[in-house]
């Protein structure tokens, strides 16, 4: 504790000066000659405690007391007293003195009285400590509270109730923009807040100048992404003060090279925020999607969006086919200047591009799944339906599409000579299972998820025949078959072989035999045997 001592007689003070010093070593004493002296120090030392005699030259104990109200600083007062003014201490106890001695003073109740000033003090700081942290809980909460009522406005979820209180809010009336600012970044939950709540600082500093303003923190998100939401009251001129802040801005983006850095989306200015917030958060929410095309990071205002057309979708044929060649590279170039193309320079929805990549990829694995190996398949179908929608950034979306295709083309590749003797057995199979039905070189490769064009070549080096030629052969040696075991007639025997018109079918079999399916018969007839002329 700091004790003053007041007493007009320096014999007294040095005595009580010496007992409390041997008291309490710890304790710091100094003293004061008069109640003017006494009241100086007390607003420069600033003391717990006073131990002041009654009787002093101009100016009594109770006139002390009276001037101490006045004072900013209350220190306990406790009364010297001879006997003879006894009563005279009971009455400035009434009037605020903590507590009185007597004359002569006795060490041991001078050491209690000093035990019960300290744990007095102590009680009073814990109570002053709790009272601070109460209040600071309530305006916590109070602010919390405000801000969670301005989000659900932006978000335009507020009740009637909260609204009306909100509309309290004069800063609102006046004119002004919503700015989000968003933050990849690694680490834990914790670690983000802390991040956000330096950006927010950041923010608030660089946006002050503006106007009054207002920096909400959305939850923070679960894939370590952070976003900031402020409010911003300005008299700033649109479109012509837009150049300013977004120079503002990207300063503050060159210091934060975190991950991708800042990225910032203002909406489109409000005469009156109250009226206008919630269309221009909306637009600014609307406006962020297109940092997805990596244009630097720096603040986008709203322009009048342009007139796009649907876009034409990506031909997987064209790509299946680039992915025959050995090398890959012409697959995974041409992905990109369709996309490139798609983009329309930055002004497609990305969504869209991300639709376009999802068909794409399903469209390839529907044609592939035979003749790849069923992880690929799996594969193609995850990145599909998980990679590609949770793509950022062109710049991922493009990645995530090479390297499908690089695991597409290494399967289709690798064993690919065993695999193909096998693949092309099963095609001649097929087509020997299905001459009968009306089979063309487009639905055989649809059947074995081939480009038409390839499949015509693919078929001819792995079985030395076209598709034409072991179609034709499987219909000719059944319609041999049909003609010597059975007595149907010529076109039903046509019909039985896929054959529609039982002219063109006579043509064929003369060409392949020389003889008219008639004449066929008849000779296998006149010679009693079966078999081919």
């Amino acid at each position: 504790m700091k004790i003053l001592i007041v007493d007009d007689e320096p014999r007294h003070r040095r005595g009580m000066k010496n007992l409390i010093g041997s008291l309490r070593p710890a304790d710091q004493v100094i003293d004061a000659g008069d109640g003017q002296a006494a009241l100086a120090l007390i607003r420069d030392a600033q003391p717990d405690v006073v131990l002041t005699d009654i009787r002093m030259p101009n100016m009594d104990g109770l006139a002390f007391l009276r001037l101490l109200e006045d004072e900013s600083v209350k220190p306990k007062v406790v009364m010297i007293s001879a006997y003879d003014r006894f009563d005279y201490a009971q009455t400035a106890i009434r009037h605020g003195a903590y507590d009185y001695l007597l004359k002569p003073v006795d060490a041991d109740k001078v050491e209690q009285l000093l035990r019960r000033l300290e744990a007095s003090l102590q009680e009073e700081a814990l109570q002053q400590t709790e009272s601070e942290a109460v209040k600071l809980q309530l305006r916590e909460a109070k602010t919390a509270y405000r801000r969670r009522l301005l989000l659900s406005w932006l978000n335009g979820s507020l009740d009637e109730p909260e609204r009306q209180e909100l509309a309290k809010l004069e800063w609102l009336r006046g004119r002004g923009i919503v700015l989000i600012t968003e933050l990849y970044t690694g680490g834990g939950s914790a670690y983000r807040k802390e991040v956000a709540a330096s950006l927010s600082g950041e923010l608030a500093q660089l946006l002050a100048p503006y106007g009054p303003l207002c920096i909400l923190c959305p939850d923070v998100q679960p894939d370590a992404s952070l976003e900031l939401v402020t409010i911003v009251q300005t008299e700033l001129p649109f479109p012509e003060g837009q150049e300013q802040l977004c120079q503002a801005l990207q300063a503050l983006n060159g210091q934060w090279q975190e991950d991708r850095g800042l990225r910032h989306s203002i909406g489109v200015a409000s005469t009156s925020l109250w009226e206008q917030g919630t269309y221009a958060y909306r637009k600014a929410r609307e406006i962020s999607a297109y940092h997805f095309y990596e244009k630097g990071g720096c603040a986008l205002v709203e322009q009048k969006a342009p007139r796009l057309t649907q876009g034409a979708a990506v031909d997987s044929e064209a790509l299946l086919q680039a992915l025959q060649h050995k090398d890959p590279a012409a697959a995974v170039q041409l992905n990109i200047r369709v996309f490139e193309d798609l983009a329309a320079d930055g002004k497609r929805p990305p969504t869209e591009l991300r639709e376009h990549a999802s068909v794409l990829l399903m469209k390839i694995k529907s044609r592939n799944h035979v003749a790849v190996d069923q992880q690929i398949d799996h594969q193609l179908a995850h990145a599909a339906v998980a990679e590609v929608p949770a793509c950022r950034t062109f710049s991922e979306l493009m990645d995530v599409l090479k390297t499908q295709l690089l695991l597409l083309h290494q399967s289709m590749h690798a064993g690919r000579g065993e695999r193909d003797i096998e693949l092309a057995a099963e095609c001649v199979k097929w087509i020997g299972n299905h001459y009968q039905e009306p089979i063309t070189l487009e639905t055989a490769a649809e059947r074995f998820f081939f480009n038409p064009s390839y499949f015509s070549t693919w078929i001819k080096q792995h079985t030395g025949k076209t598709f034409t030629e072991h179609l034709l052969e499987a219909r000719m040696a059944h319609a041999v078959l049909l003609l010597t075991q059975s007595r149907l007639r010529i076109y039903e025997v046509a019909a039985a072989c896929g054959y529609t018109d039982t002219k063109y079918f006579c043509r064929v079999f003369k060409k392949r035999f020389g003889l008219s399916p008639e004449g066929h018969r008849h000779a296998v007839l006149m010679s009693g045997r079966e078999g081919s002329p």
